[in-house]
């Protein structure tokens, strides 16, 4: 039986040529969550199975996702799943941009949108896309973003069994750059959740 876990390293993905490499702290891993009743409006969700970054190359910002929180990346309606599917190279930008929308700071709708298109080109989606699926989140996101204290209590989840787990700090504790303990914490959090044994 041999022994995984979760890669820990700071890492600066590979971008297509002529764009800015991403740098992440912690690759981005996800768990497919196979439960229909976890599905979001009939989307397949995952679980971030590992603490990860993103840093906003304007800023200079990071943005940390916690373990045990769950994405459905790019929420493409059905519709126009054809055109944008919702995994690709857009997967960073979409996970940043829905975690941003579930901890929705108020008042920071229009910079969690800016983040998104500033990701989605550093990833080097091609323009056209780009700028249909920045136009989507600014004509469709409102109501989101608006659900976020809602929907907070039932954003993060255990990958191994589907139960959800309680949020690791209120919404608050991530508006801006964070609460620097709490950020400190999930930056540490061990790996234990992404070990499993083959």
């Amino acid at each position: 039986m041999a022994f995984h876990a979760c890669p820990r390293e700071t890492e600066v993905a590979a971008a297509p040529a002529g764009t800015a490499a991403v740098a992440v702290d912690h690759p981005l891993v996800c768990a497919i969550n196979h439960d229909k009743d976890r599905e979001r409006d009939g989307r397949t969700t995952v679980v971030v199975m590992q603490p990860f970054a993103y840093e906003q190359p304007s800023t200079g910002r990071w943005i940390w996702v916690p373990a045990g929180y769950v994405t459905d990346f790019a929420s493409i309606p059905r519709v126009g799943r054809w055109l944008i599917p919702p995994f690709g190279r857009h997967a960073i930008a979409a996970v940043v941009h829905d975690w941003l929308y579930s901890v929705g700071e108020p008042g920071q709708r229009d910079a969690a949108d800016d983040i998104f298109n500033e990701a989605l080109t550093e990833l080097g989606v091609d323009p056209a896309r780009r700028g249909v699926m920045h136009a989507a989140v600014r004509g469709f996101g409102a109501g989101g973003y608006e659900r976020a204290e809602a929907l907070w209590g039932r954003s993060f989840m255990d990958w191994r069994t589907g139960d959800w787990l309680d949020p690791p700090a209120g919404r608050d504790a991530f508006f801006g750059d964070g609460d620097p303990a709490i950020i400190e914490r999930i930056r540490n959090q061990a790996p234990a959740n992404c070990d499993f044994r083959l």
